[in-house]
């Protein structure tokens, strides 16, 4: 039986692997001791979107009560290749509504008791549901937004 893994999740990155026709999630790619990458299926995905669209269409139109300070975050693909941990399955994700302080997020991998969580505000949520969609390519997967 395997250690439970707990990761606080900080960063998103992805990309979209050809040869395994899959997106690679990893979370906080420049933190090697806390980075976890995710194997996201075509089906898998397929399953997250209504979840995804659900907490983010809905509450585009109410006000965000916390002001949301972007930042740029761009991926060093030497850092991130060399820090590339042996990716697992995203087998699981829990979306939990946190009222005032956004949403919970939990992806898991059961196999191997890998957990990585994050609270979003709105527009962090939007623009990670932005990432993932955009990952893959739009036509041979039957997704957009």
């Amino acid at each position: 039986m395997s250690k439970k893994t707990l990761i606080e999740a900080k960063t998103f990155t992805s990309i979209y692997v050809e040869k395994e026709d899959r997106i690679l999630l990893t979370i906080n790619y420049q933190d090697v001791q806390n980075r976890v990458d995710f194997w996201i299926t075509r089906a898998y995905l397929l399953k997250l979107l209504p979840h995804f669209f659900e907490f983010t269409l809905l509450k585009q139109e109410e006000k965000i009560i916390q002001p949301v300070s972007s930042t740029t975050n761009t991926t060093d693909n030497s850092t991130f290749l060399l820090t590339q941990q042996k990716p697992v399955l995203l087998e699981s994700m829990d979306f939990t509504n946190m009222a005032n302080s956004g949403m919970k997020l939990v992806f898991k991998n059961i196999e191997k008791q890998i957990y990585a969580t994050s609270v979003l505000n709105q527009q962090s949520l939007n623009d990670l549901t932005t990432l993932i969609v955009n990952t893959p390519p739009k036509y041979s997967w039957g997704i957009s937004l």
